[in-house]
């Protein structure tokens, strides 16, 4: 199955994965790697390789490593593709909770690398959206929640 691995400056990618549990009641296997404030580019791009290597280790298929990154251009987002040159690695810059959403719920043991980054390149899958809502409005609100408890 395609490993999901999140990557951030600071605990954005800890939130991130919080959340999700939040939301779908559940990690389904999604491991954060943060970028501490201090930490060195060469140490923070050893602990992801650990992590690589420990979420890899049982993927005899081979089937890849999703990464998702806060910023393209920074020191996560260099490391993971500088990694590219040992892991399997599709790299996403810009990640949100619908495109985790997205990727966590709709991988199987089946789904390729290469399906999942189709689904986030949809623009639908973003899920960014703006509205007004004026004040005093009254409209009714779909629920916000997949977690049926």
């Amino acid at each position: 199955m395609v490993n999901i691995v999140l990557i951030s400056h600071g605990g954005f990618c800890e939130g991130l994965l919080d959340s999700l549990k939040m939301i779908a009641g559940g990690d389904y296997g999604v491991r954060a790697v943060p970028l501490i404030p201090g930490e060195s580019p060469e140490t923070y791009r050893e602990k992801l390789s650990l992590v690589l290597k420990e979420v890899s280790a049982g993927d005899i298929a081979n089937s890849g490593i999703i990464i998702l990154s806060d910023i393209a251009g920074g020191t996560p987002f260099q490391s993971a593709a500088y990694l590219s040159k040992d892991f399997k690695i599709g790299l996403i810059s810009g990640m949100n909770m619908p495109i985790l959403l997205t990727l966590a719920l709709e991988r199987n043991e089946k789904t390729t690398l290469e399906e999942l980054i189709e689904k986030v390149n949809v623009s639908s899958t973003v899920g960014v959206k703006a509205t007004i809502v004026k004040k005093g409005e009254k409209k009714q609100r779909a629920k916000l929640s997949i977690n049926k408890n």
